[in-house]
């Protein structure tokens, strides 16, 4: 795992240098996976509200921050087998987290590990509906991709700026085009990990009716609740949205 840009190109960052042992029971590794075109970057401000006993790992996907220079990938199950090895790789019971696009990789990551035997101890999903069975537009041009952007609420900042969109927008535009064409595979069972569901009560595009349609896709524990803001809750309101995920693994 690497701890820093510029020294490989890992697919997992991790936040924070390990922290010492301390004999509590809960101690797990939480793996999280950032919204479309977002970076391992989007999770930084997470590690200072987190206890110790939680270690912080975050996605890095191709084409963005210390792997920029490598080639997108264009689909779900490429970006599942880019980072499966080195979620395998950790030791510690896992607790995986997606965020929009990411619930999506976070969700087939789990149908992974379940076959390989390690199913994570939980899985939180933020602000997504399910796949398969939410509509998703297909990708449009940079002007429709950007009206989506704003819609959703993101920090329009850098939308003016031509080497940011330059930067940024294959990223956003890879991933857009893998969340829309992800089919999961047929017949399936239902997984029996404990599933955690958050949505914003704001979302313009994730209403409650769509989070809950996680819960076909389980058959373990499922808890859905929503949360003050809108699609991007978990960066604008962080501390409560940490709150109400370690409320729900440690129960």
């Amino acid at each position: 795992m690497q701890n820093s840009p510029g020294h490989g190109s890992m697919p997992l960052r991790r936040f924070g240098p390990p922290t010492p042992g301390t004999g509590d029971a809960r101690r797990a590794a939480l793996v999280c996976f950032p919204y479309a075109g977002g970076g391992a970057t989007t999770f930084a401000p997470w590690r200072r509200q987190l206890p110790d006993w939680l270690d912080l790992y975050a996605h890095v996907a191709p084409g963005r921050e210390e792997r920029g220079r490598e080639a997108t990938l264009g689909s779900v199950d490429e970006l599942v087998a880019d980072v499966l090895p080195d979620i395998l790789a950790l030791p510690k019971p896992l607790v995986l987290l997606g965020h929009s696009f990411g619930a999506f990789l976070a969700h087939e990551l789990t149908h992974r590990l379940t076959q390989e035997g390690r199913p994570p101890a939980h899985l939180v999903l933020l602000a997504s509906g399910a796949p398969g069975l939410t509509a998703l537009q297909p990708v449009g041009n940079d002007d429709e991709i950007e009206q989506l952007w704003r819609r959703l609420g993101a920090n329009p900042a850098g939308l003016a700026l031509p080497e940011f969109r330059e930067r940024f927008f294959p990223a956003l535009r890879a991933d857009l085009g893998a969340h829309a064409a992800f089919r999961p595979p047929l017949r399936r069972p239902p997984l029996t990990v404990p599933v955690t569901v958050l949505y914003g009560d704001e979302d313009p595009v994730v209403t409650g009716d769509e989070a809950a349609k996680w819960r076909t896709l389980y058959a373990g524990p499922f808890d859905l609740a929503a949360m003050p803001g809108g699609h991007f809750f978990p960066q604008t309101l962080t501390a409560t949205t940490i709150d109400t995920i370690l409320h729900a693994i440690n129960r």
